[in-house]
């Protein structure tokens, strides 16, 4: 089996494995391409066209892909969009993949959401089977929240993480891109509040994925610099082997907390 340009292809007993002779288990799939924030290093201001209804995979496509998936090696299935929770079948999305037997075992079910309709979804999507839920969240700064996301909704995203953790999500990870000049003056407090929430934080360097074609690298802020500042308030000791994790993740002075962080653009993990 060959798909895309990578050449990922079966092994000998149906796995999925890359040209590095990296075994996937992992399979990423995006449920929207809407979202109710306008973050500035995503989108423009006015946002962008959406895709056409006809052109966004069903609820019966979606679980199709996934068993295939699942068939094949995948373990988990990691839903993403745009912003997930603006399907209005994810809940049945969700419970029709955790429902799916691979060779391995159950289909864990995992979520990166902005948290803002949290509040209402977090126990259905519970009970239908999700795992896991990662978290963005690159401010704490009520004023910075609304500037860089351009809603004034961090009061939600806020309530988002209470509802998740109230109905047993646990342990939740948090994830912040680390930008120059925006949030970088943030990283310890970003892990702070993420220990007191018994959560993971995870930072991402910047990725150029702005529609306005604005990214800069000199205003990226490197994996190695976040380590620097992080270094200064913290004890950080690696947590073993990485594996075949996207980040280099770190115990928090000693402790069972940790801090990732995924070096995107300076050491990307696909090209490892």
């Amino acid at each position: 089996m060959h798909l895309g340009r990578d050449r990922i292809v079966t092994g000998s007993r149906g796995t999925l494995v890359d040209r590095f002779g990296r075994v996937h288990r992992d399979l990423r799939i995006s449920l929207t391409d809407r979202c109710s924030l306008r973050c500035t290093y995503c989108m423009p201001a006015d946002g962008v066209e959406w895709l056409a209804k006809d052109n966004i995979l069903t609820t019966d496509e979606l679980a199709r892909v996934a068993a295939v998936a699942a068939s094949l090696g995948i373990t988990e299935v990691r839903l993403t969009g745009g912003e997930p929770l603006l399907r209005r079948d994810v809940v049945d999305v969700v419970a029709r993949m955790a429902a799916i037997e691979g060779p391995e075992g159950p289909l864990e079910v995992s979520m990166t959401t902005n948290a803002l309709a949290l509040p209402k979804l977090a126990g259905p999507l519970r009970d239908a089977g999700l795992a896991r839920v990662n978290i963005s969240i690159d401010t704490l700064r009520r004023d910075r929240f609304a500037e860089l996301t351009r809603r004034d909704r961090l009061d939600d995203t806020l309530a988002g993480i209470d509802a998740a953790r109230a109905v047993g999500f646990a342990p939740l990870k948090f994830n912040a891109v680390a930008m120059r000049g925006v949030n970088e003056d943030e990283l310890v407090d970003l892990v702070r509040f993420a220990v007191d929430h018994e959560a993971e934080m995870r930072f991402i360097e910047q990725m150029p994925l702005d529609a306005g074609h604005i990214w800069s690298r000199v205003e990226m802020v490197r994996g190695e610099e976040i380590l620097d500042t992080l270094r200064q308030a913290f004890t950080l000791e690696p947590v073993g082997e990485r594996g075949a994790s996207p980040a280099e993740v770190f115990h928090v002075d000693g402790g069972p907390a940790t801090v990732g962080v995924i070096a995107s653009v300076t050491a990307p993990f696909c090209g490892a």
